[in-house]
């Protein structure tokens, strides 16, 4: 199973909105208003910002717990990262997957510099 799905070609062009609202009701994580405005096409005057949000913050929960996300880029785009192989993400995103293993590194740390210290004493 590929973690890429493609939803709606762009040929549809400025209808895509329209289109993913009116046959994809069940994406997580949107506002109802946001899909009523899709609905109403691009004439409303939120069309563009109810995309935007709906882009940004929609996912779909398959029936396996996999989480999907939209991507566009001319085409409109479902993707499951924990699905895509190395292959598939590079293609996609454009560069390699990056991975944490687990470790979360705060920018401005001092363990990430040469002059790195103890810093037990802050702790108290």
């Amino acid at each position: 199973m590929s973690g890429i799905e493609l939803l709606i070609s762009d040929n549809r062009g400025i209808y895509i909105p329209r289109d993913f609202a009116l046959y994809h009701e069940d994406m997580s994580n949107v506002s109802a208003e946001d899909m009523e405005i899709l609905k109403a096409g691009p004439d409303h005057e939120h069309y563009w910002e109810a995309w935007d949000a709906v882009t940004r913050d929609a996912y779909h929960t398959d029936a396996q717990g996999n989480i999907w996300r939209l991507w566009q880029d001319g085409d409109l785009w479902a993707y499951c990262e924990a699905l895509m192989t190395d292959e598939e993400y590079y293609s996609f995103f454009g560069g390699p997957r990056e991975r944490s293993h687990g470790l979360d590194f705060d920018a401005d740390s001092r363990f990430e510099t040469d002059n790195w210290y103890d810093t037990s004493m802050e702790l108290h």
